[in-house]
C-alpha cells in the first residue's frame, strides 16, 4: 500500500504540483481510507518526506550504475553521471525540483515547504549525497588522486550541472562532455579516453 501511495502522490505531484496535493485525493486514487493514509505517513509533510526519500534514493542508484559501468575511465564516468542527471531531471519535473531547491534560502526563512515537496528530511540534500557518490566512486577507482581534491572537484562537477538545469546553454550530451573535461583537466586525468568515448 505504501508504494501504491507514493506513486500515486508522486504521479499528482508532476500533474499539478505539490501545494494542490490533497491527502483525500491520494487516498481516493489509492483506494484506501484517509485514516489509513494518515496512519502511514502523519500527514502531508511525512507524504512529501517520504516521496523524496524515494525519488532520490532511485536518482543515487541509477547515478552508481552508470557510474559502475565506467570502472577505471574516469571521463566516461562523468560524462555518463552528468548526462544521466540531466536527462533524468528533464524527464521528471519532481527531481529537477528537488535537485535546484534553494536549501539555505528555505532554512533562512522558516519554510516548511518550497511550493513543490520539503526537503529531504536528512541532514544532507541531494546534492550533497549526489557528490559523495561521486566522490566515493573516484577514490575507489583512482586511490592515487588527492581526496581532497577529488571532493572540491566532484563539488564543483555537481554544482556545474545543477547550474545548465536551471539555466541549460547546450544539450545534455555536449554539456556532459564538457563538464567533464573540466574535472579532468583539474584531476589530472587524461581526457583522451574520455574524447574517443564520446567522439568529440
Amino acid at each position: 500500500m505504501r508504494e501504491q501511495v507514493l506513486v500515486a502522490a508522486r504521479a499528482l505531484t508532476i500533474e499539478k504540483g505539490w501545494e494542490r496535493v490533497r491527502m483525500r485525493e491520494v487516498a481516493e486514487l489509492v483506494g484506501v481510507s484517509r485514516p489509513t493514509l494518515y496512519k502511514e505517513f502523519v500527514d502531508k509533510k511525512g507524504l512529501g518526506d517520504a516521496l523524496i526519500v524515494r525519488e532520490g534514493e532511485a536518482f543515487l542508484d541509477g547515478v552508481r550504475a552508470v557510474l559502475d559501468e565506467h570502472a577505471g575511465d574516469a571521463g566516461g564516468g562523468i560524462v555518463a553521471a552528468v548526462q544521466y542527471t540531466l536527462e533524468e531531471a528533464e524527464s521528471s519535473p519532481l527531481l529537477k525540483a528537488v535537485l535546484t531547491a534553494n536549501r539555505n534560502a528555505d532554512v533562512e526563512s522558516g519554510a516548511q515547504d518550497t511550493g513543490v515537496l520539503p526537503l529531504l528530511p536528512t541532514s544532507a540534500s541531494l546534492l550533497e549525497l549526489s557528490s559523495a557518490t561521486m566522490a566515493t566512486w573516484f577514490i575507489e577507482h583512482f586511490p592515487g588522486l588527492d581526496a581532497d581534491e577529488v571532493t572540491d572537484t566532484v563539488d564543483a562537477l555537481v554544482r556545474l550541472t545543477v547550474s545548465h538545469l536551471v539555466l541549460p546553454t547546450a544539450d545534455a550530451a555536449t554539456t556532459a562532455r564538457r563538464i567533464s573535461q573540466v574535472a579532468l583537466r583539474y584531476l589530472g586525468l587524461d581526457s583522451a579516453r574520455c574524447n574517443a568515448d564520446t567522439g568529440s
